[in-house]
């Protein structure tokens, strides 16, 4: 049975409490200070986390889940800060949990990269260079931004499901006419008018994705995916940015 994000932090977090204490009451002193308690359990959380095949980004939740939580309530905050920070943070991160794409942002040289691969690939059938581009989860708009800014004769459009990083972009991206920031679900969206689709999402949905763009885009164009490839499925190229995470460009052209 195949076990849902949330039910797989549920568990981490429940197994890795009942194994804290009762390691604290088999095998530790009985007068074990409470911070090595916490941190006993948020290293129990990330390894029953990486065992339950979580993506990376929940393992970093894992890790400070419950010493971020213990901090909290032993500093006196009033509770109506708990519930602005809880609502700010479904604002920015709540469509993550659902779609298991966290909030990646693209770093310039990653733009500078796809402009390149623009510049270089025809997937018109006119030999024109894509004159229609997708920023599949656009974030807060900085790749969408960059390409519009870079290539003015190209449509460049990015769609975004969390409500604050989009805002974000539609404030950063009001003066530049061939920029379209879309709020809502990005697996909606058609893909058949793109020339170039570039994504940054994680492990779970390249498979998803690969279906989507193999089933809705035109023979001869682009998928670009920053970091992630998709399993089984052997890139055209494989490029690498000039940033500090050495980012990978993984490129896939459409044949039918």
């Amino acid at each position: 049975m195949r076990l849902g994000v949330l039910t797989k932090a549920l568990l981490a977090q429940s197994i890795a409490l009942a194994l804290a204490v009762l390691l604290a009451a088999m095998l530790l002193p009985s007068d074990l200070p409470l911070p090595v308690m916490v941190i006993l359990q948020a290293a129990l959380a990330v390894l029953m986390a990486r065992w339950l095949g979580s993506d990376p980004w929940w393992l970093v939740i894992h890790a400070l889940f419950v010493p971020a939580a213990a901090l909290v309530l032993a500093s006196g905050i009033a509770p109506g800060w708990y519930l602005a920070a809880f609502v700010l943070l479904l604002l920015v991160f709540g469509p993550a949990v659902r779609s298991r794409v966290p909030l990646y942002l693209s770093t310039a040289p990653v733009m500078v990269l796809l402009s390149s691969i623009m510049d270089r690939y025809r997937p018109r059938k006119d030999g024109a260079t894509p004159r229609r581009v997708l920023d599949f989860g656009s974030g807060t708009g900085s790749m969408v931004l960059g390409l519009a800014s870079r290539c003015p004769d190209c449509q460049v459009d990015g769609i975004e499901a969390a409500w604050v990083p989009h805002l974000i972009a539609r404030i950063r991206a009001c003066r530049i006419p061939n920029a379209r920031l879309m709020q809502g679900d990005f697996w909606s969206v058609n893909l058949a008018d793109y020339d170039l689709v570039y994504a940054f999402l994680s492990t779970e949905p390249m498979p998803a994705l690969w279906e989507k763009a193999s089933r809705e885009m035109r023979d001869g164009t682009l998928l670009v995916s920053n970091s992630f490839s998709v399993p089984d499925v052997t890139p055209l190229e494989t490029l690498e940015a000039d940033d500090q995470r050495r980012s990978q460009l993984y490129v896939y052209r459409i044949s039918r």
